[in-house]
C-alpha cells in the first residue's frame, strides 16, 4: 500500500504544474518588465570570467591572443548593457590593450564584433539572448517591449505553459513545456518573475542560454551569478559574474 501511495503522490506532483492556473503571456511579460523596472537600471557592467569548452575554445584562444591550456579557455571578461537593447561581451586578457580586446556587441538587431568573436554563434547567442531577457526597456516599454524582443528571437507569445527549470517552477512562453519539438521558448520564474532561460536559433542551431543564480552576492538582482550557453546536452560557453555595478557611464561607441 505504501508503494502505491507514493507512486500516486508522485503522479499528482508531476500533474500539478499542468493543472495550476497559468497567467496570460501579457501579464507574465508585464510583471517581468515591472521586476526589471524596479531596479532602475539604465546601464550595467558585470565583470567576471569567460570560459569556453570544446571546439570553440581554440578559436576563442586565438581571438583573445592567449594560450589554450588543455581543452578549456578561461579569461577575464565583462558584460555591458545599456538600456534599451544594447549589450556587449568583451574578453579582457591581462596582456591585451583595451582597444584590442575581442568583443561582440548587439544594438537592436545589429551584430558587430572584432577578432572573430561575432562569428561564433554561441558567443552571439550569449549576448543577444541575455540582452533580450534583461535589456528591452526601462519603465515605459512594459510587456510590449518584451514581446517585441522575444518575438525577434522567434518566441511565440500566443502560447504559455508551466514547467520546471533549475529546480524552480517557471512560466514557459512559446510552447508546451512537455513539447518534443525544438521551438524557441523563454522561461520566467513563476514566483520572482526573474528571467531564467531563452532557447532560440543562432547560426543554424538551437542554443539554450541559461541565467543562473539570481540573488547571488556577486550579481544580486541586477545580473545572474552565471550565464551559460548550451547546445544539446553540452555547455559551450559560460560567463561567471564576480562583480556587478549598476548605472555606470558607458559611452555609445561601445555599442556601434
Amino acid at each position: 500500500m505504501t508503494k502505491r501511495l507514493l507512486a500516486a503522490l508522485a503522479v499528482v506532483a508531476i500533474a500539478l504544474p499542468a493543472a495550476a492556473y497559468v497567467l496570460p503571456v501579457s501579464s507574465i511579460l508585464a510583471r517581468l518588465a515591472a521586476r526589471r523596472a524596479e531596479l532602475s537600471l539604465a546601464s550595467l557592467e558585470a565583470q567576471g570570467t569567460f570560459q569556453a569548452e570544446g571546439p570553440d575554445a581554440q578559436k576563442l584562444a586565438q581571438a583573445a591572443g592567449v594560450e589554450l591550456r588543455g581543452r578549456e579557455l578561461s579569461v577575464p571578461a565583462r558584460f555591458l548593457m545599456k538600456v534599451p537593447g544594447r549589450c556587449r561581451l568583451e574578453l579582457a586578457p591581462l596582456d591585451v590593450p583595451e582597444a584590442s580586446r575581442p568583443y561582440v556587441a548587439i544594438r537592436d538587431t545589429r551584430v558587430v564584433g572584432s577578432r572573430g568573436l561575432a562569428e561564433l554563434p554561441a558567443a552571439v547567442a550569449l549576448v543577444r539572448s541575455t540582452c533580450a531577457l534583461l535589456g528591452p526597456s526601462l519603465a515605459g516599454g512594459g510587456a510590449g517591449a518584451y514581446a517585441s524582443a522575444l518575438g525577434r528571437r522567434g518566441v511565440s507569445t500566443s502560447e504559455v505553459s508551466l514547467g520546471r527549470f533549475d529546480g524552480r517552477l517557471a512560466y514557459v512562453v512559446g510552447a508546451r513545456a512537455t513539447s518534443k519539438d525544438a521551438k524557441p521558448v523563454a522561461y520566467v520564474d513563476k514566483e520572482t518573475f526573474q528571467p531564467m532561460r531563452l532557447v532560440s536559433a543562432e547560426g543554424g542551431a538551437m542554443l539554450d542560454v541559461r541565467l543562473l543564480g539570481w540573488g547571488s552576492p556577486t550579481g544580486g538582482d541586477w545580473f545572474p551569478r552565471a550565464v551559460e550557453v548550451w547546445k544539446g546536452d553540452a555547455v559551450q560557453l559560460r560567463f561567471t559574474t564576480e562583480k556587478a555595478a549598476a548605472n555606470p557611464r558607458l559611452a555609445d561607441p561601445l555599442f556601434p
